[in-house]
């Protein structure tokens, strides 16, 4: 063995872990505060344009098609790669025993992330102009960004606290809406419900999956959580079954006290609604909750990408630096700061929508190969199938998976003709930093083999 390899083996025994200090209800506010922040507020209005008032309808129709796309994460979460973070990637690289689909598919996640992070920074700025008019949104958004960039540095506990007292607060300010909301709904504003024909509809459904798109930020809590094999598949679908019912109440609140042309071009559409119906001052407190929905969408979003690329420079797939956890805090802090670092530099450098382009076409590129992984699994990888916990029939995840893949290949197919160049950019660049990555850890004699198997295939043995 080289000195390079001894020494890399003797840091690694000697490697600060991540510390376990999230519970169930840090679970359920990380996923339900990250898909709320990110998608009621945000693209609901504006989807008015698209498919008029029929908006509701949207969310549930979309909510069979999210859980299946969930089922893999359910499924390999209750395996023993639940116990780390890495989602995705992990679970394609485990199941097929090769690294390079899923790195670059998590890497493209990785380059989506930082636009979700600009967006939802940017986002908040433009809420604050409720209460002050003049308030610059970059400005306010790269405040509130480097305020959770310090949350998440200083440890997860304290991640935990924030994001559920913040999660409290939004969900105060849902019920001031929904449950006043309710009775002052005109019907009449739903008349037409398709005021754009069916192809109104079914062109709004693409850019809606925004909503839900996010969820699997869950997964990187893995190796944060307690239990996190027997919490985080239930969390899955407990929460996204909670979280499709505020997705219909709000929508249906909205449109019913808003005509859809409104809602389209308001800038803080539910802080509007709620003046229509809630007395002097109560719409503020619903402004309160959609900054607070942003802000929960930020501190969980900005958990993420720092863990993406934690688990990727573990596995020698970038370079490994960026695998540091600091000691005090036990947190991947280099990883974090390049993160927050490159999501400034988007709101700044006004290149924000050079990335958005490839958002959603990275989060459906994705979907397809977790699903395909899904379909796999009992028959490409049995003895890493044998392990989970939550083990649905093969013709389940068959069913399942399919249905995934069906639904992101349709909504992919438009957005992917305006995309493709600036995606094969980025995988270009992914897949140098890989290929660079990979050589310098066969230097230095990283057992990639060993690696792919070390995490699962003791328990699948017993």
């Amino acid at each position: 063995m080289s000195i390079a390899a001894a020494r890399t083996r003797s840091q690694a025994g000697q490697k600060v872990g991540l510390r376990r200090d999230l519970g169930i209800w840090e679970s359920y506010a990380t996923l339900i505060g990250v898909l709320i922040g990110s998608g009621i507020f945000v693209v609901t209005g504006q989807a008015g344009a698209v498919a008029g008032p029929s908006v509701p309808l949207a969310y549930l129709v979309m909510y069979p098609i999210v859980i299946c796309t969930a089922v893999a994460y359910m499924v390999f979460l209750s395996t023993p790669l639940g116990e780390r973070p890495g989602g995705a990637y992990i679970h394609i690289s485990r199941t097929f025993g090769t690294y390079y689909p899923g790195y670059i598919a998590m890497w493209l996640k990785w380059v989506a992330f930082m636009g979700a992070l600009g967006v939802l920074s940017l986002g908040f700025g433009q809420y604050v102009t409720f209460f002050i008019p003049g308030a610059n949104p970059v400005l306010v958004g790269s405040l509130v960004l480097l305020f959770f960039y310090f949350i998440n540095l200083f440890g997860v506990r304290l991640y935990g606290w924030a994001q559920v007292a913040m999660f409290l607060v939004l969900m105060i300010a849902v019920l001031v809406l929904v449950i006043p909301g309710l009775p002052a709904v005109n019907l009449s504003y739903y008349r037409p419900l398709f005021p754009f024909g069916l192809k109104g509809f079914l062109a709004a459904i693409p850019p809606l999956f925004l909503s839900y798109a996010g969820f699997e930020s869950l997964a990187q809590t893995a190796g944060e959580t307690r239990e996190a094999r027997r919490s985080l598949p239930r969390v899955f679908l407990v929460g996204l079954s909670i979280t499709v019912v505020i997705y219909f109440a709000m929508s249906f609140v909205a449109f019913g006290n808003l005509p859809y042309q409104q809602l389209a071009h308001s800038r803080s559409a539910m802080a509007d609604v709620a003046a229509r119906y809630l007395p002097f001052g109560a719409a503020a407190i619903v402004a309160v909750g959609a900054m607070m929905a942003f802000t929960t969408s930020i501190n969980g979003t900005l958990m993420v990408p720092p863990r993406v690329l934690m688990v990727l420079a573990e596995d020698r797939m970038i370079p490994g630096f960026l695998a540091h956890i600091n000691p005090r805090f036990r947190t991947p802090d280099v990883a974090l700061t390049i993160s927050t670092g490159v999501a400034l530099a988007l709101l700044w450098t006004k290149t924000l929508d050079y990335i958005l382009a490839v958002t959603l076409q990275a989060m459906f590129i994705l979907y397809i190969v977790h699903g395909i992984a899904l379909i796999c699994l009992p028959f490409v990888n049995p003895r890493l199938y044998k392990t989970a916990l939550v083990r649905l029939h093969p013709a389940l995840l068959v069913i399942s998976g399919l249905i995934s893949i069906a639904a992101m290949l349709l909504f992919s197919y438009a957005m992917i003709i305006a995309a493709w160049r600036l995606l094969l950019l980025w995988v270009a660049v992914g897949t140098g930093i890989y290929l660079y990555s990979r050589y310098q850890g066969r230097r230095e004699g990283f057992d990639y083999q060993r690696r792919l198997v070390e995490e699962w295939c003791d328990e699948a043995e017993a």
